[in-house]
């Protein structure tokens, strides 16, 4: 083992054998939590272990039971490589699947796969693992009393808080460079599209300051927001 705990190197026959029972229900992250892994072993392993000939043609019962286990799992590219399909073929049946909504009472299969997948995948996509709606989902699995998985929701939080902004274009500087000193930074930031911690971040970060006019008529702005809420 590492000092972190993950393991490097060769892999062993068991090792292989448990990622590729993992793959399909946990996906890459998830499978390289369990196996303390790096996520990028993983999916070099993941592309040798699931790609199959290549198919075409209709899909089978069997085709559809391990795509709905897959999907939303792996990235659509791994779901192809273990179907054998094409990348565009696998889209589509996913909308068919999407499409094709189950009605009335849950089944005892349904509620076991629903028991196993609910708690890593995101409601959209067991939309297409189960044909429900989002509305029976989320009605069964309260009366199953499912939880989201503490990994999946780790990272689901961390893809939230990666998420940035566009980078600011030269353009766009010259003009917040044209409209700070003047104008308050919510009105910058509706004109810009950009939201006001933004705004203010970027123009701190190139050493914009407000003119004169522009701090005195925030200021009586604030007096008199204060004002009517205390009224």
């Amino acid at each position: 083992m590492t000092p972190r705990g993950l393991r490097q190197g060769a892999w062993t026959v068991q090792e292989l054998g448990r990622l590729r029972q993992l793959l399909p229900w946990r996906g890459v992250e998830g499978a390289a939590v369990l196996l303390r892994r790096t996520p990028e072993s993983v999916r070099r392993r993941a592309v040798q272990l699931l790609t199959s000939p290549p198919r075409c043609g209709e899909w089978t019962m069997a085709d559809d039971e391990a795509f709905c286990i897959a999907w939303g799992a792996l990235e659509i590219r791994l779901v192809a490589a273990m179907l054998g399909r094409q990348t565009a073929d696998v889209s589509r049946r996913a909308s068919v699947l999407r499409a094709a909504r189950r009605h009335g009472a849950w089944t005892h299969k349904e509620d076991l796969l629903l028991k196993r997948l609910f708690g890593t995948r995101s409601t959209r996509d067991l939309e297409v693992c189960m044909q429900r709606s989002t509305a029976d989902i989320e009605v069964r699995a309260a009366q199953l009393c499912l939880h989201k998985d503490k990994h999946y929701l780790h990272g689901v939080a961390a893809k939230k808080a990666s998420a940035r902004a566009p980078r600011w274009t030269v353009k766009e500087v010259e003009l917040l460079r044209a409209l700070y000193s003047d104008r308050e930074n919510l009105e910058i930031a509706r004109m810009m599209g950009r939201s006001v911690v933004s705004v203010a971040n970027k123009a701190w970060q190139i050493g914009l300051h407000k003119g004169r006019q522009a701090r005195e008529q925030i200021g009586r702005n604030n007096v008199a927001f204060r004002f009517r809420e205390q009224g």
